[in-house]
This record gives structure tokens, sequence and C-alpha cells, in this order.
């Protein structure tokens, strides 16, 4: 009788737990949390669980109830206003695909059981590209001056001393394409470099953003591993090549992210031209618009791409439409036939 009382109540709502959506959302979690538990992207299971659990508004409070064959894209449409009303602004597009993405997952695990037939379509979020914050080349090679200068004086940011090593991650950014983030640049340890001749180069595994990928770096990078080698000379192979004295490696990030700041204020270039705040993955963006613009087209994109742990939309979407034509695309464009 309950049942069915509940029922006339909302006829979109689930009349057995297991065809809820709370009762998929709920496996979909422990699933993530079993699967990333110890792995170097265990951030993502909790930005996953915000996500369905985030209290007033979260996917699983508003849709946690219904029955996962009722759910229609207009569910979803109404959701994202909703979200939108709660707020003093709208929530980015990127945001909205977000929340999108994580009700597609749940109703994924719906339709492998048989539940469903076919997953609702998700509202399409127009995205505006952002620009990628990056340097000129006389822009790179001030930050570097000032960067020297910084630990030849032995400047403090907020208590810790700016030292050479501070220098050479910037070096080793640029010509290894990593992401400053604790699983790539400050989550490699000595023991997933290799160093490779002809030409010389580092071999590198590690675990990104975009998954498990061996990345090879540009010889310039060669250098700066085995000065790192020779400053860490008691580390072990399982120590981390960057700042291996923080255990915690959010801690390192930041420290360095601030250090980073330090650099980019002392050299005046904390903003670009078009007021932009430039950040430590402004050294990435440099590092794959001078690879495309030095290679004067001869780059394979696609190769670049699978290196650099991106895609080649990526690149043609941020990069390659808003480089500055080089003389030799120039002459192209201007080129008569034989």
């Amino acid at each position: 009788m309950l049942d069915d009382f509940k029922a006339k109540q909302n006829s979109d709502n689930a009349q057995t737990k297991k065809r809820s959506f709370e009762h998929y959302a709920h496996l979909l979690s422990e699933m993530s949390r079993v699967q990333k538990k110890g792995g170097r992207n265990k951030y993502a299971f909790s930005d996953e669980y915000k996500i369905l659990y985030r209290e007033g508004d979260g996917v699983v409070s508003y849709f946690g109830k219904y029955d996962v064959g009722k759910i229609t894209s207009g569910m979803v449409r109404d959701y994202l206003v909703f979200l939108d009303k709660r707020r003093d602004k709208p929530l980015a597009p990127s945001t909205k695909a977000k929340q999108c993405m994580m009700i597609r997952k749940v109703l994924m695990l719906a339709l492998e059981d048989g539940l469903i037939d076919i997953i609702p379509t998700m509202p399409k979020q127009r995205t505006v590209d952002k620009p990628r914050i990056s340097f000129s080349d006389n822009e790179y090679r001030k930050l570097l001056e000032v960067a020297r200068a910084c630990a030849e004086r032995g400047d403090t940011v907020r208590g810790v001393p700016v030292t050479r090593e501070h220098y050479n991650l910037i070096v080793f950014a640029v010509h290894s394409f990593l992401r400053p983030t604790e699983t790539e640049l400050f989550g490699i340890r000595f023991c997933d470099i290799a160093i490779k001749d002809d030409p010389k180069h580092l071999l590198m595994t590690l675990q990104g953003k975009t998954g498990y990928r061996t990345s090879a770096s540009l010889e310039a990078a060669v250098d700066i591993f085995e000065k790192q080698r020779d400053l860490h000379v008691d580390s072990d192979n399982a120590s981390y090549v960057f700042m291996p004295e923080y255990p915690n490696r959010t801690t390192a990030v930041n420290t360095y992210r601030r250090i980073f700041n330090h650099f980019l204020d002392e050299a005046k270039l904390k903003k670009d031209k078009d007021g932009n705040v430039r950040s430590p993955y402004s050294l990435r963006h440099y590092a794959l618009q001078t690879r495309l613009r030095k290679s004067e087209g001869k780059v394979n994109i696609y190769w670049l791409a699978e290196n650099a742990g991106t895609s080649v939309e990526q690149l043609e979407r941020f990069y390659l439409k808003r480089m500055e034509p080089t003389d030799e695309r120039v002459r192209n464009i201007q080129s008569f036939g034989d």
C-alpha cells in the first residue's frame, strides 16, 4: 500500500530501490573508489564524489529518487536551470558539462544491467575557448634570467629559500611538455626516467591526466635531469626528481607555485599583454607553441599530441589557430606554381 501511495505521488519515482538513480550512483561511487584507491589519480574520485553528493544540489540530491528509466533530456535541462537559479552567476559551460557527464556515467550502469535501452541525450553546452596563456621567446628568456638571479641572491618566499632547483623546474617543464601537477612534473621519480641516445632524450613513464603514457623529452631536459641527480646524490631511484623533501606532493606543488609567482613578479611578467594571469601551466603552453612554431610545419602533430598527453583537437583549438604565421608559412601562401 505504501509503495502504491508513493508511486501515485510521483510516477517518475522508482518503485524499488534497485531501480533508483541513487542506487546506481552509489554503485558508481564504490567502483570509482576501489579503482582509484592508492592510485596517482586518486583525486579524481574526490571530484566525482563532490558532483554526485554535493549538499543541496548535487546530482543525487536532485535525481536520487527517480526511476532510471524515467529520466529524460528535459529533466537534465531542468536540473541545469535549477543549478543556475541557486547561484549569483550561472555555472560555466564546462562545469555543467561535468554534471551531465556524471549523470551519463550513472545511467550507463543501468544500461549495462538492462534496466534501460538508451541513455537520454545530454543538453549540449556552448563552450568558449579560453586562450592558453603563454610567453614570447623574449619573455621566456627574461623569466630564466630572473629565476637565476633570485637563486643567486638567495631570495626566500614564505620562508622557503629559492634555489637553482626552482630554475631547473622551469627548463625541465618546457623541454618535457609535462603538466605542473602532482601526477606529472611533481610525481615523476628517478626510476620513471631513462636516458636514451640518437637523438639524446629522456624516456619518461608516467600516469598523467589522460592516463598512463610513455613520453620523450627534448635534448635539453637530459642536462637538467643529470643536474637533479647531482643535487640529490643521497636520493634513491624511488625518490621524486623535483623537490623530494616534500613527501606531500600537494605541498610541493603549492610551494613551487608561490616561488614561480615570485619569479613572475620580479620579471614583471605576471600578466600578458591582454591582462591574462600567467601560472606554471603557461610553461607547458609555451613549450607546445614553440615546438609547433619552430618545426615550421614539419612536426607530426599527432605524435606531438600523443607525446604530450593531449589530442590533435586540443592542439588545433588552442595552439595552431592562435599562432602567428612563420616566415615559412608566409612564403608558402605567397608562392606560385612552377
